[in-house]
């Protein structure tokens, strides 16, 4: 059976975090440094390499690396090196600040002006975005605790202003301004709930009251472009009676009111029971809310974040795995997890994305404090503030300086969200267990619960100390002391259960440099990106998956590497799900990909590659049996022997090796089956290779629905169970699923304003 070659989507392969492997490695993978960051700030190489100069000028190498290797604890590794004097000396990270600049926002405003006047409504919004992020804004109080209604309600923001605050809102024009502009594009998007909302929140915080009409007017016009007449009239009137008591002569009052009459016409002229409000189109010119996940609908009893389909298994050789309880079907949803902690890369990310949740924020919220971060929401920011970023947010811009590597920042995100008062309770519970308890049990909790939001989680992940070079140990363990230097400085982090700032004591410095260091080499293994399709409209073969932070998911963590994965992983934000995209029989291990896939590298190529970093020989199917990459895989689809899994005759279905006829007088396709009609199951895949070509036209068409998603799995199900592999359409099929699970996950599409 031949099938015509077509163009592939874009190999979606979710790679782990890459980290360096030693002394001679750079350890970032992709920059995490912010664009902002002072360039002459020495990083974290700048640091180490001095250190390893002096080491040498003064003869010292040779002493030092007899302090580590894997015989060495993490303890007495951190230990030595924290009470080295070189260290000491020269592992000091700088402190850097990036503070609020309303000068720096009024000159974003303007620029973003220029761009609204020229109608180039998406570069308008981003300097209005940028504008907003960096004038002063008034500082929340959240001493008092949070209530479920500030969570919820963005407009009570205003609530939590400190009352110093509230009455000089004078001192917050450039934020007021911010929020007028950036209403106006979204006006012109028609996206009337949002320049509404923008509109309220400059109005809260000072907008000159010279030029209320002028707001008054744009959300007259969004009310009636939404069929509400009556509030439409009810503000119009207000408008016109506070516009006649400003000292304004009549002159400069007429245009204003003359529009604010023509709004006034016009509501009145609609009635509540015939009105004929402005079209809305079915979708905005962009869409950037992140879909809201699948739900796990028959969770685990044991790992709630994982289906009941799904079971963990262990062996001495591989380890913690996962392994099918029952058969799966391609496209089944596996798992749907959160995780412990996650973090954006500390790039122009951070101003694009939530930090808390990590959706794309078209609207976002500033942090009050630094110009660093947005969230999506007032929830998401108050928690934030609450937690991890109330207390990295002054060393936020000192850590990107350091271009430490993207599992640095996530390991320091880990501690400041969990605080040293709860590590010192909870560590050496932690570390009996893992002298006490058997490999495949750690990490669940005393009621015999794997819980994702649960730190023993990430803290029992294996980390391969004892496959690590002393040079690789020694690096880690440099920038362990560098961290922990960095949550020193930032009295933020050695504090009591009341918040109290205090000394830490020698106790306390091993134990947060134990918890580092380990996270130092067990992230690197475990660790997974976050990612986003930014989808190409014009060709979506062209659709990009890009990487926008990463996790520490502990339920994630559990799956092994194949080179041809039986799942793939999907962002939904900082909600990361893993579904199927292979045929899983009962008993199957169900494996992901740490980055390395057959169709796109050499086996030579990806075992080398994982052995630096995984520390393991890859013994999966494709490098065993070295199957080419895409360009050389077959086309020609031949059914196999269910028995030895040999290639039948195509002529007679007899397989060549087992003598065996395949006769048998059932139809029924079942994997049990080691007899089965060639003839019928032949006809069963040309049909459905028919219906994925198909299918695979209205992808390319946009289309994503649960029919097409369906014909492709079947096809990818009948090629699972009865076809040889590996095959070209085997690829393009699980990569077609893949585009379109990253479809439901990111409903991104580039503006194309004109």
């Amino acid at each position: 059976m031949l099938v015509s070659s077509r163009k592939p989507f874009r190999a979606t392969v979710k790679s782990e975090i890459v980290f360096g492997s030693g002394p001679e490695e750079s350890v970032h993978h992709q920059s995490s440094k912010m664009n902002s960051t002072p360039t002459n700030v020495p990083n974290f190489d700048d640091l180490f390499t001095k250190l390893l100069n002096i080491l040498k000028t003064n003869g010292k190498v040779q002493e030092v690396s007899s302090h580590f290797g894997p015989s060495h604890s993490i303890q007495d590794m951190f230990s030595y090196l924290w009470n080295l004097v070189e260290a000491q000396r020269y592992l000091i990270p700088k402190s850097v600040i990036l503070e609020k600049s309303d000068k720096e926002a009024e000159k974003l405003r303007l620029e973003g002006n220029k761009y609204y006047q020229r109608k180039l409504l998406e570069k308008a919004l981003d300097y209005y975005n940028q504008s907003i992020l960096y004038a002063s804004h008034p500082k929340l109080d959240i001493s008092k605790g949070i209530s479920k209604k500030q969570l919820d309600d963005d407009s009570l923001i205003p609530d939590l202003m400190k009352s110093s605050d509230v009455n000089c809102q004078d001192l917050y024009r450039p934020l007021a301004l911010g929020y007028a502009n950036r209403s106006a594009v979204f006006y012109e998007l028609k996206l009337f709930d949002k320049c509404i909302n923008d509109i309220e929140m400059a109005l809260d915080y000072g907008y000159p009251k010279i030029l209320h009409s002028k707001l008054a007017e744009r959300k007259a016009k969004c009310l009636l472009a939404q069929g509400k007449r009556k509030e439409a009239s009810q503000l119009i009137e207000a408008s016109l009676q506070a516009l006649t008591s400003l000292p304004l002569d009549d002159i400069k009052k007429k245009p204003s009111q003359k529009a604010l009459d023509l709004l006034l016409q016009q509501a009145s002229e609609q009635t509540s029971g015939n009105h004929n409000p402005t079209s809305v189109p079915e979708r905005p010119l962009f869409r950037y809310e992140t879909p809201k996940p699948p739900k796990l609908l028959h969770p685990s009893p044991t790992i709630p974040s994982l289906s009941c389909a799904v079971k963990l298994a262990f062996s001495a050789t591989q380890g913690r795995y996962l392994v099918a309880e029952r058969d799966i079907k391609p496209g089944e949803v596996l798992a749907v997890e959160e995780g412990y902690s996650r973090v954006l890369h500390l790039n122009s990310q951070l101003r694009t994305y939530c930090s808390g949740c990590l959706a794309r924020c078209v609207t976002p919220l500033p942090c009050p404090y630094c110009p660093l971060v947005v969230f999506c929401s007032s929830a998401c920011r108050l928690g934030a503030l609450s937690s991890y970023h109330g207390r990295e947010c002054s060393t936020l811009t000192s850590l990107s300086a350091l271009d430490i590597g993207k599992n640095a920042v996530l390991i320091y995100r880990i501690l400041m969200q969990t605080s040293f008062a709860r590590l010192k309770e909870m560590i050496p519970v932690y570390q009996h267990e893992a002298l006490s308890k058997t490999p495949e049990s750690l990490g669940f909790n005393d009621e015999g619960i794997y819980d994702s939001s649960d730190y023993r989680t990430i803290f029992h992940l294996v980390g391969n100390k004892m496959s690590r070079s002393v040079s690789d140990l020694f690096k880690r363990c440099a920038m362990s002391v560098v961290l922990l230097k960095l949550l020193e400085k930032s009295q933020q982090f050695f504090t009591d259960l009341d918040g109290a700032v205090f000394s830490p004591s020698q106790e306390d410095i091993l134990l947060s440099g134990t918890v580092i260091f380990t996270h130092m080499m067990n992230l690197p293994c475990n660790a997974h990106s976050i990612t986003e399709l930014q989808v190409n409209e014009s060709d979506y073969h062209l659709s990009v998956s890009q990487e926008i932070g990463c996790g520490a998911f502990g339920v994630l963590s559990l799956t092994n590497h194949s080179c041809n994965p039986t799942s793939t992983r999907v962002s939904y934000g900082s909600v990361v799900v893993l579904k199927a995209i292979s045929y899983i029989p009962a008993g199957s291990e169900v494996t992901d990909t740490y980055g390395e896939h057959y169709a796109v590298t050499s086996a030579e190529s990806r075992r080398s590659s994982l052995m630096i970093q995984y520390y393991f020989t890859c013994l999966c199917e494709p490098c065993q049996h070295n199957w080419p990459s895409y360009m050389n895989l077959p086309t020609k689809l031949v059914l196999k022997c269910l028995q030895c899994l040999g290639p039948l005759d195509s002529k007679n279905g007899e397989c060549p090796r087992c003598k065996l006829t395949e006769l048998s007088s059932t139809v029924e396709i079942c994997r049990d089956d080691i007899l089965y009609n060639y003839e019928e199951v032949d006809k069963k895949i040309k049909l459905a290779v028919k219906k994925y070509e198909e299918s695979y036209k209205d992808v390319l068409r946009g289309n994503n629905s649960v029919e097409i998603r369906n014909v492709i799995t079947d096809v990818i199900e009948l090629i699972d169970k009865y076809v040889m592999l590996p095959c070209k359409l085997y690829f393009e099929a699980q990569e077609t699923l893949k585009h379109c699970f990253d479809r439901l996950a990111h409903n991104i599409i580039n503006m194309q304003v004109e």
